[in-house]
């Protein structure tokens, strides 16, 4: 499984739930814009194709950027506190 932060600029409140519904099959959010994935390597691609048939590539922007497990224990936050990263997650996709 490889982690990814999915991070998104949808110009249009109709695409943007639709974007946001699409990233809470496939994991977690961790801001308004922020979901933290992990995902194979096909459930990538499925995110993506997914992702790339929803939005509107002359205005919509969408950034996967891949994160290590080391990165993910070092995370650190502040203000409101954020779930603690647990290398066990698993997330379904049905």
């Amino acid at each position: 499984m490889d982690s990814y932060l999915v991070c998104y600029d949808i110009s249009d409140p109709k695409r943007l739930r639709k974007v946001a519904r699409c990233c809470e099959d496939y994991g977690y959010r961790k801001q308004f814009s922020v979901f933290l994935v992990r995902v194979s390597a096909t459930d990538f691609v499925r995110l993506r194709t997914r992702l790339y048939d929803i939005i509107n590539l002359d205005v919509d922007q969408v950034l996967f950027l891949p994160v290590t497990d080391g990165c993910l224990r070092q995370m650190a936050t502040l203000g409101r506190p954020t779930d603690a990263y647990d290398k066990n997650d698993v997330v379904m996709v049905l």
